[in-house]
């Protein structure tokens, strides 16, 4: 033991393998941590947004379509839901991906993974960045992702299952697992920095823009792709339409997906992805970037009112929006996690009410799942859609709200988009189980 001692400290693993191989700690690769400039101190903003959804694949086809109110939402195609009560989605169109990815890569890929490297690509080209001419190392994605590759998981239990073991086709696995979505982007463009998955259901990218906005605040990074996305499948479908989660819920009503509304009855199930790049001002300034917005404050909570159960008092919503801001009396738009639900949409607003007071009626709020649909990973869209919101002036409505639940009665853009001077504004994600999460962005000024 007392060769392993130095001035009574115990010698750590990396030094004994460097004793052992005649190495000094000088040769070592260098420490990261050491190259943090000015911890926590950095501004964060948006200069890169890329978008494949069911209303528009691109920037510029989905925020037409979001400002005209159009509906992603139609008969569900690819699969067979004649035997259930609903018969929507907000299924993606056809894509061309050879459009995106190298055609070597394509064949490695499920469609859930295409979809989301696809996104990254869109949001590459929209921030102007030359990654060959970026220290890759300072360079990082992080990803939510819901179930990941919902479809691939289900054809290789189908397979384990049909045939046993020996059946089981060892090929899907590796796309299986929920972060080899965030792998095939690494790959796919070189990026050799922070790589993580999140699943946190309805919150899952919004806690990674989360943990990419920390790590770029305290230096860790120059540029990190953020957001990500889910799939629309079989067995989702299924499992959700069981559940009774569904619009028409119950079999009670019309289908269809109308937050607030006095005569919403579940939900619409959607797909598709969203990336945001976010990089420190100083990085962005120096490249001469474009930026559509600050990203400010991100604000966590929980509640513990059952796993299949929104925050339907709204007390933990509220924290994380409280925790979000740090200058709530700028607030001048919220794009709202509401999905159709009776307990998300009553407990977000009692929250809102909660937070804002005599402010509240001020407040534009709006929801871009009226148009998308629900799904986990649905915060990289709207995130997009709110950069846009406050780079144009320009808040989308909420369609298919016709009439307002008396206990929803807020500010709700309804009908047509709204004309406003935003501020700042707040992203809000809330899962059921229990995660809450709200981001704060600005309009930016790059003083």
């Amino acid at each position: 033991m007392g060769s392993l001692m130095k001035n009574d400290r115990v010698l750590g693993v990396s030094q004994m393998r460097n004793a052992d191989c005649g190495l000094r700690n000088e040769d070592l690769i260098r420490n990261p941590k050491s190259e943090i400039r000015n911890q926590e101190d950095h501004r964060i903003v948006i200069t890169g947004l890329g978008i494949v959804s069911s209303i528009g694949v691109g920037k510029e086809a989905f925020w037409e379509n979001c400002l005209q109110g159009v509906s992603g939402i139609k008969p569900v195609q690819g699969f067979d839901v004649s035997s259930y009560r609903s018969r929507l989605g907000a299924q993606l169109p056809e894509i061309d991906f050879k459009a995106f990815i190298k055609p070597a890569n394509l064949r490695r890929m499920d469609r859930i993974g295409k979809v989301v490297v696809s996104s990254v690509r869109l949001a590459i080209d929209d921030s102007g960045l030359d990654l060959k001419k970026e220290d890759s190392g300072r360079v990082g994605i992080s990803i939510g992702t819901g179930l990941g590759s919902s479809d691939t998981v289900d054809q290789f239990f189908r397979s384990l299952l049909k045939d046993g073991p020996l059946g089981a086709a060892p090929l899907l696995l590796q796309t299986a697992v929920p972060n080899a979505i965030t792998s095939h982007c690494a790959i796919e463009y070189g990026i050799k920095g922070v790589n993580i998955t999140f699943s946190h259901k309805e919150s899952s990218t919004e806690m990674a823009m989360t943990f990419a906005y920390h790590l770029l605040k305290e230096g860790r990074a120059d540029v990190i792709f953020a957001g990500g996305g889910d799939e629309l499948s079989e067995p989702l479908y299924h499992v959700y339409s069981m559940l009774g989660a569904l619009s028409p819920g119950r079999g009670k009503g019309a289908e269809g997906m109308r937050p607030f509304d006095q005569n919403r009855n579940g939900i619409v199930l959607g797909e598709g992805s969203g990336i945001i790049v976010l990089e420190t001002l100083e990085h962005a300034k120096k490249r001469g970037a474009n930026i559509y917005a600050e990203m400010a404050g991100a604000g966590l909570s929980g509640s513990t009112d059952g796993l299949l159960r929104y925050d339907f008092k709204g007390d933990s919503i509220a924290k994380s929006m409280s925790l979000a801001a740090d200058e709530l009396q700028t607030v001048d738009y919220i794009s709202a996690a509401a999905n159709s639900t009776p307990d998300l949409d009553e407990g977000e607003v009692l929250a809102i009410r909660n937070v804002f007071a005599k402010r509240e009626k001020e407040i534009s709020v709006s929801s871009l799942k009226s148009m998308i649909g629900e799904f986990d990973g649905s915060g990289g869209i709207r995130a997009c859609g709110l950069a846009l919101s406050l780079y144009h002036g320009m808040i989308p409505p909420t369609i298919g709200t016709e009439h307002l639940d008396p206990r929803c009665d807020l500010n709700v853009v309804l009908g047509q988009a709204r004309n406003k001077g935003i501020r700042s504004a707040l992203l809000n994600g809330c899962s059921n189980g229990g995660s809450n999460i709200s981001l704060w962005f600005k309009r930016c000024s790059s003083s």
